[in-house]
């Protein structure tokens, strides 16, 4: 019976040290993310660029949307006039552009989110190795993103790093 105690008691000891021995080896920290790309000119630069392809594909959409218009009154304006077959063409041809206007739009869409990802994914990797630079060189144990607004509690023990993560990509 005292041996087993005992062992209990050694068991609980040793559970109880580990508990404590790894409660205090933990090291948070915390960023804000968007902060820290809003801060950065390459990001910018890439925001200049999605901004400029957005208003050449804005353009080439306005003019194909003016000539559809333009067809359209047309057809409007004429269609009691015209014989069958010219009516039929003219409607083939409003319906041939409206479906080449969505199908633009469409594409539009998917290549200004594909080329948004081409442009952010280089500073987003710059700036994750840069986390993990200033992680490893402060002995973090985990970096929360408070940006995202899932981290609904941040304690005085955990630690701002955005101004290290900045000076860090600085040095990269």
């Amino acid at each position: 019976m005292k041996n087993t105690l005992t062992s209990i008691f050694i068991v609980v000891l040793i559970c109880f040290s580990l508990t404590s021995f790894s409660q205090a080896t933990l090291k948070i920290g915390h960023i804000d993310l968007t902060k820290i790309m809003e801060s950065l000119p390459a990001r910018d630069t890439a925001a200049a660029i999605l901004q400029r392809e957005t208003k050449e594909a804005q353009s080439t959409y306005d003019e194909m949307t003016k000539v559809y218009n333009k067809l359209l009154d047309d057809y409007d304006k004429g269609k009691a006039t015209f014989s069958e077959i010219i009516r039929k063409n003219k409607e083939t041809e409003l319906l041939d552009k409206e479906k080449r206007i969505q199908e633009f739009e469409q594409n539009v869409q998917t290549s200004l989110q594909k080329r948004n990802s081409e442009l952010i994914q280089p500073i987003l990797d710059k700036v994750l190795k840069a986390i993990n630079k200033v992680a490893a060189d402060n002995g973090f144990t985990y970096i929360l993103d408070v940006s995202k607004g899932s981290v609904l509690y941040t304690s005085k023990d955990s630690q701002n790093i955005n101004e290290l993560v900045l000076t860090a990509l600085k040095t990269m």
